[in-house]
């Protein structure tokens, strides 16, 4: 029963801490990835909120320290202590697969053995708390808001009509302003994913050849903050890790190299003065709510963080765990 109770609470801290993250790993296990998807408009006047998604990812196992700090606060207890919780709550979540063939983790979804002695996850109903409430909207053509004709009298008739051709092109210079303001668009749905790619011996030649390129950019969406020489949470950091930031167009996203994910800062800036010390000159990192993303690179093209991952995993062993952020 102990046992069972620690894997009730590891579900419940992976569920509070997907609240305020796109990204939860369970050491030795695998990874919770929220999947965010932007407002759009479908035809001229029907508009569909932001949604999100959860997905599951076994091959996200590195141990970024995010779980683990959930469990020194919430606690009080030493980084040890809590590594050894969550291993014992994984060793129950495991040996339940294979007894039972299914188990349900609450408001995350389920996981589901097959015949061929490999889980399947099933996600539930997720909602996180900023998307929560919101529905579909529509709004009325211009041609529906005009009222039907009224019969009038002849005296009636004389009134000037200046007055309604007024407020009929009010109404149509209002919505036309909403339609601009609204932050919505007909552009397919981004949608962030994060992937763990297997290795295979595409190389031959030393990484630092085989790095840079007109592909390779420091720049990232508006979403995420970039720390930069100029603008920035920790100033002193700063001057260690000098990053700038680059046009970014929202259209096409970026695939970033992440090697850590850390929710102290000191953690954070050993492994940029790591990459460093590696050759990743164009290293960087984003601040998310929470936590601080490091990456070794960006790219534009799909292709080629794909191809530098695989050289990352077989030439860098302490980067066997970095994987491809899509934003």
């Amino acid at each position: 029963m102990k046992v069972f109770n620690q894997m009730n609470e590891l579900v419940s801290h992976i569920e509070f801490l997907l609240h305020d993250h796109n990204c939860v790993i369970i050491p030795g296990f695998g990874g919770f990835v929220v999947n965010t998807s932007p407002a759009r408009r479908d035809g001229i006047s029907t508009f569909f909120p932001p949604s999100c998604e959860l997905v599951f990812n076994r091959d996200l196992t590195h141990n970024d320290g995010l779980l683990a700090q959930s469990y020194m606060k919430s606690e009080e207890i030493p980084f040890e202590a809590a590594m050894t919780k969550i291993e014992l709550a994984v060793e129950e979540l495991k040996r339940r697969l294979r007894d039972d063939r299914q188990v349900v983790l609450g408001d995350l979804g389920q996981f589901i053995m097959n015949d061929d002695k490999r889980f399947v996850y099933k996600p539930s109903h997720f909602v996180q708390p900023v998307f929560f409430g919101l529905s579909k909207a529509a709004l009325k053509p211009l041609i529906q808001m005009q009222s039907h004709a009224v019969k009038v009298s002849p005296k009636e008739e004389r009134q000037p009509r200046y007055r309604s051709i007024g407020i009929a092109a009010a109404a149509a210079s209002i919505l036309l302003l909403m339609m601009f303001l609204l932050p919505v668009g007909d552009r397919t749905i981004v949608r962030q994913s994060a992937q763990i790619l297997s290795e295979t011996d595409l190389f031959g030649s030393p990484f630092q050849r085989n790095i840079t390129g007109g592909n390779v950019s420091e720049g990232v969406v508006a979403e995420v903050a970039v720390v930069s020489t100029t603008e920035n949470i920790q100033p002193e950091l700063a001057a260690q890790t000098p990053v700038a930031v680059a046009a970014a167009d929202e259209d096409q996203p970026r695939y970033y190299i992440i090697v850590g994910v850390y929710k102290v800062k000191e953690v954070a800036e050993k492994m940029m003065a790591n990459l460093l010390e590696n050759g990743f000159s164009d290293r960087g990192w984003m601040i998310r709510p929470g936590r601080i993303d490091v990456y070794a690179l960006s790219f534009a093209d799909r292709e080629d963080a794909q191809s530098t991952l695989r050289k990352i995993h077989k030439e860098y062993p302490d980067y066997r765990d970095a994987w491809i952020l899509k934003r």
